[in-house]
C-alpha cells in the first residue's frame, strides 16, 4: 500500500511541475470565472481539484459541456496552495500543447 500512496505522490509532483509551467508561459487562467471564459473561448482543459465543493463541479461541468475536456484531479486546494502560494479549486489551461503535458503527467507517462 505505501508503494500505491508514494507513486500517486510523485504523478501528482509531475502533474504540479507541468500546471506550474502552464503558469510560467500565462497559459493557466485560475479561478471559476476565469475558467469559465476560457472555457467559453475554447480552452483544451479545465481542472479541478478533488476537493472542490459539489455545487462549483457542477457549475464547472455545465459550462465545460461541448467545449473543454473537464479533468478532476487527485490534488486538493491544500497541495496546490503548497506549490503555487494561494489556494484555488478551479483553473483552466489554454494551450493546446501544454493541455497534452498535463494529460500525459494524470496518465504517469511522464518520466
Amino acid at each position: 500500500m505505501r508503494k500505491r500512496s508514494i507513486r500517486v505522490k510523485m504523478k501528482n509532483e509531475k502533474l504540479l511541475s507541468a500546471i506550474s509551467m502552464a503558469r510560467g508561459a500565462g497559459k493557466l487562467k485560475i479561478g471559476f470565472d476565469a475558467a469559465k471564459s476560457a472555457a467559453s473561448a475554447g480552452a483544451p482543459i479545465v481542472l479541478i481539484a478533488s476537493d472542490i465543493s459539489d455545487r462549483i463541479r457542477q457549475s464547472v461541468e455545465r459550462f465545460c459541456e461541448g467545449s473543454s475536456e473537464l479533468v478532476c484531479t487527485d490534488l486538493t486546494q491544500d497541495e496546490i496552495s503548497e506549490k503555487f502560494g494561494w489556494r484555488f479549486g478551479v483553473a483552466a489551461v489554454t494551450d493546446h500543447n501544454f493541455a497534452k503535458l498535463i494529460n500525459k503527467a494524470i496518465q504517469g507517462r511522464i518520466k
